[in-house]
């Protein structure tokens, strides 16, 4: 916008510089021309009225000293033609015949321009008459060269191209101004505008710029407002309906618990087998209970991102389920490489490697795998099985919520993938799935790379 804005008013100034100086300079030119015939003219006529009151003996002096200019000639020539004076100094007692000298002798001031075959030039002139005792006895002529008039024209012309110029410079300097002190807080508040989906307490400066802008920032601080005070709405009403489901699932566990133990007492077999099983439904719904929550802070995108240490993240996470893994006769393989940092939301990594490994396991034969590699635009972690995989027609839609794929096993609720895809969008990255080479589904997470 600045450049734009530049742009136009330097260009309308420098069109109506140039529309008001063209007509300005053709009358400068000939105002120019003007001058200079008119005072070759006074010059002629003041010179001649001074040879006239003076003897011969006398003009010679005077001659030498009437040029003003420094390409200025000045002649006298008496009635037979003979050069008597002149300021050039050259050869005087010749003949000098001229048209302009012939008619000065007639009585007659003559003005006009003409081709000097002896200069080689055009050549301006003024002659006038000396008279003395009421009887014209020499004539006067004042000389100039043509080029010089029009050099002097060429200069007035040269200032008004400069004056155009600065007037456009000018102009230009001006709308730079006038175009920073409106593109400034527009470009701050385009910058809070940008930053808000990250940071809900971002304000935009509300004094600053024309009317206009100062309304945008109102209106935009206003709706961010809205904004933090919905989200955190909606944060206080998950946490507390996580805490309040928390709590009496935690009874509930404590009672299973409770008849498990009382149940391999008595030796009921039937009875501890459904205390187990009951036990596994409370922790798989507490675990959808913390994906739910999970979800709502995506939702809200309103944790702050920090720098973590992923290589110390995912070999942790990996850790943890090798035990597992081996239960299940599944090997798990990790290729981390070592002090990669991302910025994320502080619990984002284990969250998401922790989905995606216990995902994985659910559907390996023998194999997962598991890499964190730095790659051009980021952090790159991959998580892959050897399972049966998911078609290609549903590889984007499995990371909508609620959405399983048609080679789903039984028991969960779609919310796994949902959550890893909003969460990694959260902290600025991004997740995708494509098929496996191992013959399962590879599962790839970006994160924006943080400090080292």
């Amino acid at each position: 916008m600045t450049r734009r804005l530049v742009i136009a008013i330097a260009s309308i100034a420098a069109s109506v510089a140039v529309a008001l100086s063209i007509p300005m300079a053709v009358l400068v030119a000939r105002s120019e021309q003007s001058s200079i015939v008119n005072e070759l003219r006074v010059e002629t006529l003041a010179t001649a009225s001074t040879l006239a009151s003076l003897p011969i003996a006398q003009w010679p002096a005077v001659v030498l000293k009437a040029p003003s200019r420094p390409d200025e000639r000045v002649v006298v020539v008496d009635r037979q033609l003979n050069l008597v004076a002149d300021s050039s100094r050259t050869a005087l007692d010749r003949e000098f015949n001229r048209p302009e000298i012939m008619s000065a002798l007639a009585g007659s001031l003559a003005s006009d321009v003409r081709h000097s075959n002896s200069l080689g030039l055009d050549l301006r002139f003024v002659a006038a008459p000396i008279v003395q005792h009421q009887r014209v006895v020499a004539a006067v002529r004042f000389s100039l060269a043509e080029e010089s008039v029009l050099n002097a024209v060429n200069r007035t012309v040269r200032l008004l191209a400069i004056f155009v110029i600065a007037i456009t410079v000018v102009a230009g300097v001006i709308a730079w101004l006038l175009a920073m002190s409106i593109a400034a807080p527009v470009r701050a508040l385009a910058q809070i505008a940008g930053r808000l989906h990250g940071d809900l307490s971002l304000r935009a400066e509300e004094t600053r710029g024309p009317k206009e802008v100062r309304e945008v920032a109102s209106a935009l601080n206003d709706t961010a407002e809205r904004l933090f005070d919905l989200v955190r709405r909606t944060e206080r009403v998950a946490a507390e309906a996580s805490h309040h489901l928390r709590t009496p699932l935690t009874g509930i566990r404590l009672r299973l618990e409770a008849i498990e133990d009382m149940a391999n007492d008595a030796e009921n077999d039937e009875v501890a087998d459904e205390a187990r099983h009951a036990l596994d439904e409370v922790d798989r719904l507490t675990h959808r209970i913390d994906q739910v929550l999970t979800l709502a802070k995506a939702d809200a995108r309103s944790a702050a991102l920090v720098a973590v240490q992923a290589s110390d993240a995912v070999t942790s996470r990996v850790r943890a389920f090798q035990p597992i893994a081996e239960e299940q006769g599944v090997q798990l393989e990790a290729r981390v490489e070592p002090d990669l940092t991302v910025l994320a939301d502080a619990g984002a990594v284990p969250r998401i490697v922790d989905e995606l490994i216990g995902n994985a396991l659910h559907y390996a034969r023998t194999l997962v795998q598991v890499r964190l590699d730095e790659v051009r635009d980021g952090v790159e972690l991959v998580i892959e099985d050897d399972g049966m995989g998911v078609p290609e027609s549903e590889l984007r839609t499995i990371f909508e919520r609620f959405r399983r794929g048609s080679t789903a096993v039984p028991g969960g609720t779609g919310l796994g993938l949902a959550m890893v895809r909003e969460t990694a969008i959260a902290c600025g990255g991004t997740a995708h799935a494509e098929r496996s080479l191992l013959g399962g589904l590879s599962v790839h997470v970006t994160f924006a790379r943080g400090p080292r």
